[in-house]
């Protein structure tokens, strides 16, 4: 028997496996059991009630995306980019979503189920609206038109609402870079294009970063490229790579960055920095939080090396 007819095989006799129908996703008449592979889809769905019948990469979900929360008992289906075949043809989905960048993998997959794509993050930007049309489009699949709506209105309401917090703010126009750190050297800069761009245009903020971006809306660049805005602000996603607090609080040319110098920098939580609506709503609390803090007498980057 070949890899094909195993897999297939294997779905149509997936309704008999031991243990896959107790734990398929609850849902609602009418509506698919899907199959997510995206994380911002993922977190959508479940924003939505929807709990999918399989999720890629539960654990790390959890850890990068953090909310929603995906429920116990939720298979986990292995990798986004190189998932279990022969686990997603025992949970036999009648539909397998992912993004447009996963596009390579559908004639694997549909060899097990119909595969959807969305496009969320492209070269014309914009992700916030994408997410709005897709979040729309996940509601009519899911038989739940009307919770879609009420996300969409919902995250409109909350970035409006920070807004209006944030109106005046001293230094709501200082410009700020928002950054992830690779390691003691290198930044992620997001910028033009990225979900956080467009939240901080909602909210009126002004992003530093002046450099390209890649179609994910994230440029690459030295921590020295942090100066070209000396009057910015710094904030920086949690958690930090091993070793990297160690590296730069010690680290001259981080420390007498303007913005370091003078102690305008401060973490973030943890984000997934391609998620959809959720992420957006999530992560305009985090930072309207942020700037309305009043600044740490001590920062992790900023002082002495830890231990």
């Amino acid at each position: 028997m070949d890899r094909r007819t195993f897999l297939l095989s294997l779905a149509s006799g997936a309704a008999a496996f031991t243990g896959v129908e107790s734990r398929a996703a609850p849902g609602r008449a009418g509506a698919p059991r899907v199959v997510v592979l995206d994380w911002g889809l993922t977190e959508t769905l479940l924003a939505l009630g929807v709990v999918p019948a399989g999720i890629a990469e539960i654990d790390d979900y959890n850890a990068n995306v953090v909310a929603p929360p995906v429920p116990a008992g939720v298979p986990d289906v292995g990798l986004r980019l190189s998932p279990n075949l022969e686990w997603l043809a025992q949970l036999a989905p009648d539909l397998i979503l992912i993004n447009s960048s996963q596009e390579s993998q559908r004639d694997m997959l549909e060899r097990i189920a119909p595969v959807r794509a969305f496009a969320i993050y492209t070269e014309a930007g914009s992700p916030y609206r994408r997410a709005e049309a897709v979040t729309r489009e996940l509601g009519a699949l899911c038989r739940c038109e009307a919770a879609a709506e009420a996300l969409i209105v919902r995250t409109a309401r909350a970035l409006a609402t920070n807004r209006l917090r944030l109106a005046d703010t001293a230094g709501r126009s200082r410009p700020i870079y928002l950054i992830r750190f690779f390691d003691g050297r290198h930044l992620g800069v997001y910028g033009a294009r990225s979900l956080f761009q467009d939240v901080f245009d909602s909210l009126g903020l002004v992003n530093a970063w002046r450099g390209a971006s890649d179609y994910w809306g994230i440029g690459v660049a030295p921590i020295e490229a942090l100066a070209a805005a000396p009057d910015a602000r710094v904030l920086y996603f949690e958690p930090l790579p091993a070793g990297v607090a160690r590296s730069l609080a010690s680290n001259r040319l981080w420390q007498a960055l303007p913005p370091v110098a003078a102690a305008r920098v401060s973490a973030l939580p943890p984000f997934w920095g391609f998620g959809m609506l959720p992420s957006a709503h999530r992560f305009s609390n985090a930072i309207t939080q942020a700037l309305l803090a009043r600044p740490a007498a001590a920062n992790v980057l900023t002082g002495a090396a830890q231990p």
